[in-house]
């Protein structure tokens, strides 16, 4: 999504409401398997000091491992964009193709993205699982001592 700055003079707005779509390569690099229902809206413009004002919404289905069962589960997002880029500033030239006067405003909405992937999350509610010698979650028997421990019980029992 290229946007021309032309297009945003004489305080012109530049208005999204539109679904888009983002390189897989991209989301492979940061653990997401898939990005579902990607929809930006809001809107762009130059206010009275040139500085570039992006006023958008960005919202989606991200789809990532489940960190407990590693199952694929989706994960709905929804990011607000509330950003002043100065367009004088150096940073600003890596969204920016000063000899076309094209920003890129993906590399924005990508960045945002990226903001709402959490560090773990699943969708298990009964994390109670368990295999061979192993268990997830708190034991069900909680009358039943550790066996380490045993012989530390049976000395506090003689002496009550």
């Amino acid at each position: 999504m290229e946007l021309n700055l032309a297009s945003l003079a004489n305080n012109q707005t530049v208005e999204y409401d539109e679904d888009f779509s983002i390189d897989k390569e991209l989301m492979e690099s940061v653990g997401i398997l898939d990005l579902k229902n990607l929809h930006v809206k809001g809107n762009i413009h130059l206010n009275s000091l040139s500085m570039l004002v992006v006023d958008l919404v960005i919202s989606g289905v991200m789809v990532f491992p489940d960190s407990v069962t590693n199952e694929a589960v989706d994960y709905p997002f929804t990011s607000k964009i509330e950003e002043e880029y100065d367009t004088n500033d150096k940073n600003f030239l890596e969204y920016y193709e000063k000899s076309q006067n094209i920003l890129d405003i993906m590399k924005i909405l990508w960045e945002n993205i990226v903001l709402e992937v959490p560090m773990r999350f699943t969708a298990t509610e009964d994390a109670h699982l368990s295999g061979d010698g192993w268990s997830l979650g708190e034991d069900k028997n909680e009358d039943q001592i550790d066996p380490r421990l045993a012989k530390l019980s049976e000395l506090l029992d003689r002496k009550e």
